[in-house]
């Protein structure tokens, strides 16, 4: 790789997966330090295993260091300079180590981590954050991942697009917070509304993928569904045998997500299968594997619902759902229920689930006596 002139033209080539690229910066003094600039970033990419940069968003911010004379300016004189400002990676740093220091789990952690430096910057940019504008930065970055994903080959839910957005816009208001960098070039943009997921997991599916789960998930899907977790580290596979209160017949749950505690009463008959759990467990925690704490069950659970010949779309999520749904169905008050689920208010709870509740409107009408007169 390197930089080279062609009738004037400073072009800059480098080869990647076995291709030789080249591109062209045009002629003279800013296109000279654009190049120099640009190879360096190329470097920089390749040398990190990362995508090479976009040349445009690289280079829209070079200058040409000025002389006192408007000719003949020595080469060495001709730089590409960054503005100054906080650069997208820095600020990047510097919210994973606010994320650490908050007590956010690891997993989440390295899931933002790995946004920031390989979604995030190859697309945009390393640029100064305070010089990214919705228009001309965001905009192209939108479209950009609402398209094919080079890893599965499918277009990206909105779903995708609007986390994506979620996670950078939380990045540029922590840089304003904390007087890092001025501007969130997201604020304007309004997050499109994404159709809610449709839960079709039923109590007799839920079996299926039991009897065709190894134990471990076996009892991880017998844990969310008794206590209505969340699953993954937010809550299920964080929860500790100190948690249990066996003698009060509770558990104690920390959600993560919303850093709040709430009390879960347990089932007499389930209670018994913890006491039972608990006596053969070799580690603090109540879902494990092979003497060792887990962190995912997402490959497992899909590979158990394969063998089930479950053939529509689920997720261990859905345990939860069916938790709440079940026993709204069975009548249980919706208030109970939004605080076993964790749910910041009521209504939260019954904008949810009640259009799972078929015939409660129903049976509500019948509940009206008749107004008759002599």
């Amino acid at each position: 790789m390197g930089i080279y002139q062609r009738d004037e033209r400073w072009m800059v080539y480098w080869n990647h997966n076995g291709k030789r690229h080249d591109k062209s910066f045009g002629r003279g003094d800013l296109a000279q330090a654009k190049a120099q600039y640009f190879d360096r970033a190329v470097q920089e990419a390749l040398a990190k295993g990362l995508p090479v940069p976009d040349p445009q968003s690289v280079t829209a911010a070079v200058q040409v260091a000025q002389t006192g004379s408007t000719t003949d300016t020595p080469t060495s004189q001709v730089l590409g300079q960054q503005p100054s400002g906080m650069l997208l990676s820095d600020l990047g740093s510097k919210y994973l180590a606010h994320m650490q220091a908050s007590g956010r789990t690891e997993k989440h952690i390295r899931n933002i981590e790995h946004l920031v430096n390989h979604v995030f910057i190859p697309v945009l940019g390393d640029k100064p954050v305070n010089d990214l504008t919705y228009q001309d930065d965001m905009v192209p970055f939108i479209i950009h991942f609402q398209g094919v994903s080079s890893r599965t080959g499918k277009v990206r839910s909105q779903y995708t697009v609007n986390k994506y957005c979620d996670y950078l816009s939380f990045i540029f208001n922590f840089g304003i917070d904390n007087g890092f960098t001025s501007v969130n070039p997201l604020k304007i943009w309004k997050k499109p509304k994404v159709q809610p997921w449709d839960m079709k997991l039923t109590l007799d599916d839920a079996k299926k993928i039991m009897a065709n789960a190894e134990p471990h998930l076996k009892w991880a899907m017998e844990v969310c569904f008794n206590l209505g977790t969340r699953p993954g580290e937010s809550e299920l596979l964080s929860l500790r045998w100190e948690d249990v209160d066996f003698k009060a017949g509770t558990v104690r749950i920390y959600a993560s997500k919303t850093k709040t505690y709430r009390t879960v009463p347990i089932n007499p008959e389930f209670l018994k299968r913890l006491e039972k759990e608990q006596a053969e467990s070799q580690t603090g925690y109540v879902i494990e594997y092979m003497g060792r704490k887990l962190t995912t069950i997402r490959k497992a659970f899909k590979n158990a619902c394969k063998r089930a010949g479950i053939n529509y779309p689920t997720r261990m999520y859905d345990l939860r759902h069916l938790f709440a749904t079940t026993l709204l169905r069975k009548g249980a008050d919706l208030a109970a229920v939004s605080k076993m689920m964790g749910h910041s208010t009521v209504k939260m709870t019954a904008d949810t689930y009640y259009h799972y509740m078929e015939g409660e409107k129903e049976r509500a009408v019948r509940l009206l006596p008749e107004l008759l007169t002599a």
